[in-house]
C-alpha cells in the first residue's frame, strides 16, 4: 500500500514592498505599487482580496476566491495575472 501526500494548497501574499495604494472609481480601481512606482488599472471586484492580503497575509486561494466572488479557476487565473504584474506572490 502506498501513501501519497496531498498537494499543498498555495497561499498568496503581496510582493515585498508592495505597500499598495488603492483608489476605486465605479467598476475600476487604480493600484499603485509603492516600491516599483508602477500603477495598474484593475477591476474593482479585486479590491477586497488585495486589502485582505495587505492586512493579514498570507491567504489561501479559497478565501481569496470568496472575497472576489469568483470560482477557484477564475481566482487562480487572476492571481497568476497579478503575479505577473509583481503585485502578489505564492508563498
Amino acid at each position: 500500500m502506498t501513501t501519497t501526500d496531498p498537494v499543498p494548497t498555495p497561499r498568496w501574499a503581496l510582493t515585498y514592498g508592495a505597500d499598495l495604494a488603492i483608489r476605486v472609481w465605479g467598476d475600476d480601481c487604480m493600484v499603485h505599487h509603492g516600491l516599483s512606482n508602477d500603477t495598474h488599472r484593475l477591476a474593482a471586484w479585486l479590491v477586497p482580496a488585495l486589502k485582505r492580503l495587505a492586512e493579514e497575509p498570507p491567504a489561501l486561494l479559497g478565501e481569496l476566491a470568496t472575497l472576489m466572488e469568483a470560482d477557484s479557476e477564475t481566482a487562480t487565473d487572476v492571481l497568476q495575472q497579478l503575479e505577473q504584474l509583481l503585485l502578489v506572490q505564492r508563498c
